[in-house]
C-alpha cells in the first residue's frame, strides 16, 4: 500500500519550526538552534574531546569546531589542550554555560510537552522507538551501509 503522506516532510516541518522556536528563546543569550545542541551534550559528558562531541552528534568536526569556537568567544565553554593528545582539545562547560544549559533544559521539556499534548504516554514512549529506528536507517544510508 503506497503511502500518502511523506513522514520525511513531516519530520523536517517539525524540525524547521523547532528550530525557529529555539532561536527564539535564545535570541537574548546570542546562541543558535545549530549550538543548543552542545551545551545540553556537554552537561551530560563534560570534558570530552571536539572530536568525541562531533561523534556523539553525528556532526561533522568542522561544524563541530565552528560552534564550539563561536560557544567559547560567548564565554559558554572552554578548550583545553588534552593531557593525552597535544593535537586534541577537551570542551567543559564555564559556570555561564551551566547557567544555560539548565536554561536551555527547561525549554526543551517545554518544547516536548508542547508538541506531544493530547498523546499517551505509551504513545509517546512508540513514537521515539519509531523516530530512534528511522534515525539509526538514516544513518546507515548516509555511511552507505545496508539497512
Amino acid at each position: 500500500m503506497e503511502q500518502k503522506e511523506s513522514v520525511a516532510k513531516w519530520i523536517s516541518v517539525l524540525h524547521r519550526q523547532f528550530q525557529i522556536y529555539l532561536n527564539r528563546e535564545l535570541k537574548d543569550y546570542d546562541v543558535h538552534s545549530s549550538e543548543y545542541i552542545f551545551l545540553v551534550n556537554l552537561h551530560e559528558e563534560d570534558g570530552i574531546s571536539q572530536e568525541q562531541l562531533s561523534s556523539n552528534l553525528f556532526i561533522n568536526k568542522a561544524a563541530t569546531a565552528r560552534a564550539i569556537g563561536r560557544l567559547e568567544k560567548l564565554g559558554y565553554v572552554k578548550r583545553i589542550r588534552s593531557p593525552k593528545d597535544s593535537r586534541a582539545y577537551l570542551v567543559t562547560l564555564t559556570a555561564k554555560g551551566l547557567e544555560m544549559r539548565t536554561f536551555i533544559k527547561t525549554k526543551l521539556a517545554y518544547w516536548s510537552r508542547s508538541i506531544s499534548v493530547g498523546y499517551t504516554d505509551e504513545e509517546k514512549n512508540d513514537m521515539t522507538r519509531m523516530i530512534k529506528q528511522m534515525s539509526g536507517n538514516a544513518l546507515l544510508e548516509t555511511r552507505g551501509e545496508e539497512l
